[in-house]
């Protein structure tokens, strides 16, 4: 539970009245600051030009902090997310992941999605399964 129910106010109120926080050091809203951005880089739905308007709000050095505080798992996700069709080489591994994820934010890769293989209509329509919907297939007599 949320000591406060406005957390944006309470950090609006720490940061309007510094002297009143003298043990809150800068070290100490930086770190904050890479927790919420880090926060708000393993959300889905984020394209390449959020994750360029968030390093353009944060600065280059927190932006490549809060992505070095990821987990290799996420930022395999992220890389997956900014690129669906990245090859599984560029996506093995945590750092690989990383170095991929920095490309893509640098302009240095294709930009123009491989369009994906459309299967071949089949000709016949698939078969029915005779024991769906009986009542021994669904009872388990």
């Amino acid at each position: 539970m949320a000591l406060t129910p406005d957390g944006r106010a309470a950090l609006k109120a720490i940061l309007a009245h510094e002297d009143l926080f003298p043990r809150v050091k800068d070290a100490d809203l930086s770190a904050a600051a890479i927790k919420l951005a880090r926060k708000q880089l393993i959300a889905a739905g984020l394209t390449r030009d959020d994750l360029l308007t968030l390093k353009a709000t944060l600065g280059p050095d927190m932006f490549e902090k809060s992505l070095d505080s990821l987990t290799p798992h996420h930022v395999k996700l992220l890389a997956r997310r900014l690129d669906r069709n990245a090859p599984e080489i560029e996506v093995n591994t945590g750092s690989s992941a990383l170095a991929y994820v920095r490309q893509i934010l640098a302009g240095e890769t294709s930009d123009a999605p491989s369009e994906p293989t459309a299967d071949a209509a089949p000709d016949e329509a698939p078969k029915k399964n005779k024991y769906l919907g009986r009542k021994a297939f669904r009872t388990g007599r």
